[in-house]
């Protein structure tokens, strides 16, 4: 029988959970798989006219690349999801079902070594090789491309959370004459969607015109306004791998909901959404326990026995208890579980606030994002639209109650609105919906005395502030990678490549002082000349004096205070040559306050008084 303690159990397992930080505290909701489709024509072979000025290669070439930068990722990110490559418009024909010119290069499996060896021969291999090994053909019809992949997951046995085809051509209109294909093509995109199957398309090439063909496989149904098809127009085509890959950076970073619940705006007035986890501590895998004959992954058991009797001990066995007048009020698990049940999973309108009044020191712990679940409520979206589109015209900040699961603490959080934003290619960046910030209660502010220190002067804090302005960058989490996360999964990919050099870690936490001189070395040398004294260097390191010998300390001498002219050492910039003791009797004289004060900053007062 374990102690209960009221502070700990079903709470910090909930906290660990909120966080992202344990993935155990989650419902396993499947896998996610990606079937790579690419076009095998001939024009996906033909390099652009201004690759001979920016480098760019075909794009065919440019696909693979993105299916193995994808395929690398996946395995440090979700190492569990799943992923294939299909070719179409291939002389040759593989696939289970025997649709012609469709190649199933590879099936749908976790992205392991084999499979980026293999993405790497092809990337080396010449048109020549291609053109021997599978050939091109212009006769594929795009409806059994996307029959095949739907085929392709249909067979998987896995439990799947999400499925996408990811389309990649150059190619605008590959049915141009044949109206039965077009149809069939349009029918079948239809299918996907209704079968919960997204299909992007990764169109590339300055010249692509969507509107000929890929924007009818792509919009909503005909029962959606018009406001809303012309919402999720594709965007423009790229010419460039760099926009490709960030492209394919989002749609590969799709968050996975992880949760969702009713939103009641009022009695009988309720829509569904999901929770998304914004922000999430990337961290190296675990370590596992391997057979050393097979390298197989060992399982162990761990069973507790009663220590008297030898019985095995079931979980149902086990009870807490509160110690309370001297007894042991014994709980089961479940009563503890429903201890902290206060209300069912879900989210309750309470009322709106300026969103000027929710201020950044509220935070404390990691937002979610809220986006509508029509899956589950139909007329959820155009109902969550209308919300957050008075809220951003009044900027109003909704204010709910949010249990995310059950068995989860309770919260009061703020939903900002965030509308869509979309870069120069017509790419969504952000997407619309409502950041959650979570609220604090009272007892999560303190009351802090701060003592009264030092103040900078008017021109210290100028100098400070142009330091400040010339350095001054957007800053951006994506852009600044964990290094030692870095080299660990280089390591790991050489060992599984067989490769014998490291691509080099550039470790982007570590200032650029060469740059940074560059920028603001004359700034920054006033701001030094301001602060600090003349005879302060901030390149010598700080030597240890050594332990004096008893005889040398009882031959040192004290200084008298009264005998040392402060104010003189102060103007030729030895005050910090002086002892604690006369600093502080020379302040003290002056009615200035010491107790507590550090050397740097007695030597500060002494120049501000001289100063004035």
């Amino acid at each position: 029988m374990d102690e209960w303690r009221f502070d700990a159990g079903e709470d910090e397992v909930d906290q660990e959970g909120e966080d992202g930080s344990d993935e155990g505290s989650w419902v396993y909701g499947g896998r996610t798989a990606s079937i790579f489709l690419i076009d095998a024509a001939k024009e996906m072979f033909e390099a652009p006219s201004d690759a001979a000025v920016d480098g760019e290669e075909a794009p065919f070439k440019r696909a693979i690349k993105a299916a193995h930068a994808t395929l690398l990722r996946k395995i440090i990110s979700s190492d569990q999801d799943l992923a294939a490559v299909v070719l179409f418009n291939t002389r040759e024909t593989k696939n289970h079902i025997d649709f012609a010119h469709v190649y199933i290069l590879q099936e749908l499996e976790r992205p392991g070594s084999e499979k980026i060896l293999m993405l790497e021969n092809l990337l080396g291999m010449n048109n020549q090789k291609f053109e021997k090994d599978y050939g091109h053909s212009t006769d594929a019809s795009l409806h059994d491309a996307l029959r095949v992949c739907q085929s392709v997951f249909s067979k998987c046995t896995s439990r799947l959370a999400g499925q996408s085809i990811m389309l990649f051509t150059c190619r605008d209109n590959p049915h141009a004459g044949d109206d039965q294909k077009q149809r069939q093509a349009r029918r079948k995109a239809q299918d996907l969607k209704e079968a919960g199957i997204v299909l992007e398309i990764l169109h590339m090439g300055e010249t692509f015109d969507v509107n000929k063909f890929y924007k009818d496989l792509v919009k909503l149904d005909e029962s959606e306004d018009d406001n809303s098809q012309e919402s999720i127009t594709l965007a423009d085509p790229t010419s460039r791998f760099e926009e490709l890959m960030e492209r394919m950076r989002r749609l590969d970073h799709k968050q996975r909901t992880t949760g969702r619940v009713m939103f009641t705006l009022a009695p009988g007035v309720e829509m569904s959404v999901g929770i998304y986890t914004t922000v999430r501590k990337v961290s190296k895998p675990y370590k596992l326990k391997l057979w050393k004959i097979s390298n197989e992954e060992l399982r162990y058991m761990k069973k507790e026995y009663l220590e008297d009797t030898g019985e095995l001990l079931m979980p149902s066995d086990y009870v807490k208890y509160q110690t309370y007048g001297g007894r042991q009020i014994k709980f089961t698990m479940d009563e503890v579980r429903s201890l902290s049940k206060v209300y069912d999973p879900g989210m309750q309108l309470l009322g709106f606030k300026p969103i000027s009044s929710i201020k950044p020191y509220f935070h404390i712990r990691p937002a979610n994002f809220i986006y509508p679940d029509e899956k589950s409520v139909q007329g959820s979206n155009k109902m969550f639209a209308a919300l957050l589109n008075r809220c951003r015209v009044r900027n109003m900040a909704a204010i709910v109650r949010l249990v995310p699961r059950q068995g989860a603490s309770v919260s009061w959080a703020a939903l900002i609105p965030q509308g869509e934003q979309r870069d120069e290619k017509n790419s969504q960046v952000t997407p619309p919906g409502f950041i959650a910030c979570h609220l604090p209660f009272a007892d999560d502010f303190r009351n802090i005395q701060l003592e009264n220190s030092t103040r900078a002067t008017p021109d210290q804090v100028d100098a400070a502030k142009a330091v400040i302005k010339k350095l001054h960058f957007k800053y951006a989490p994506e852009n600044f990678d964990n290094p030692d996360i870095q080299t660990h999964w280089r390591n790991i990919e050489a060992l599984a490549l067989n490769r014998s050099q490291l691509d080099p870690v550039v470790d982007y936490t570590v200032p650029d002082n060469e740059r940074i001189q560059k920028k603001a070395g004359s700034l920054l040398k006033s701001l030094q000349d301001l602060v600090y004294p003349s005879s302060y260097d901030p390149a010598q390191s700080a030597k240890k004096r050594p332990a004096a010998s008893s005889s040398a300390a009882q031959k040192r001498v004290k200084s008298d205070p009264a005998s040392v002219d402060v104010e003189a050492m102060a103007k030729a910039g030895k005050a910090d040559k002086l002892t604690m003791e006369i600093l502080k009797k020379w302040l003290q004289e002056r009615g200035v306050r010491v107790s507590g004060k550090k050397k740097a900053q007695l030597v500060q007062d002494v120049l501000d008084e001289v100063g004035q």
